[in-house]
């Protein structure tokens, strides 16, 4: 149990940091969207460099909120649907869940991502506009997949301790 105190620890900084990220992401974005409408319409020419970067903010901005989302468990699925099962289905729906998002997370977003990101660095591409790697790009997938499966492991240990303390709990 200590070492899951240390992960919930880990993680809770972890999501108050990506909360302050994602705020300053989308106000950067918002700002580059503004700048590229208004040097459009008002000085004739759109900076070649704003689309670009607001491509590669909303791409950040979408994979690390989904790794929040993840954490605060508030992602979509059918509530409707399990709130309808009994208590111990919904519990190992719950655990079900957990293991496919991190399977998920860890091969295809962690270490899927990082061979894309590994490719894109070797072979050199870069963003024409902005003149850097078009890794950076990618670099969100990796990323959000290692985030989202800390928060997944935390989860599944959270839901396999959780019928022991409500046991514990009902007998005292």
């Amino acid at each position: 149990m200590r070492l899951f105190s240390l992960l919930r620890s880990i993680n809770g900084k972890l999501c108050d940091l990506l909360k302050v990220l994602l705020v300053t992401v989308f106000g950067l974005l918002v700002a580059v969207v503004l700048w590229g409408v208004a040097s459009r319409y008002l000085l004739g020419d759109q900076a070649s460099w704003s689309e670009e970067l607001a491509r590669l903010l909303i791409v950040w901005l979408a994979l690390l909120g989904a790794a929040l989302v993840s954490r605060e468990d508030r992602h979509l699925g059918l509530d409707v649907l399990v709130r309808q099962w009994t208590e111990d289905v919904q519990s190992w729906s719950r655990i079900f869940v957990h293991v496919v998002v991190l399977i998920f997370a860890s091969v295809v977003m962690a270490r899927g991502g990082w061979h894309l990101v590994s490719q894109r660095f070797e072979l050199g591409q870069t963003l024409p506009a902005l003149g850097i790697a078009k890794a950076w790009f990618y670099m969100a997938l990796p990323v959000s997949g290692i985030l989202t499966s800390m928060f997944s492991v935390e989860a599944l240990i959270a839901a396999f301790a959780e019928p022991k303390e409500s046991k514990e709990g009902a007998v005292k």
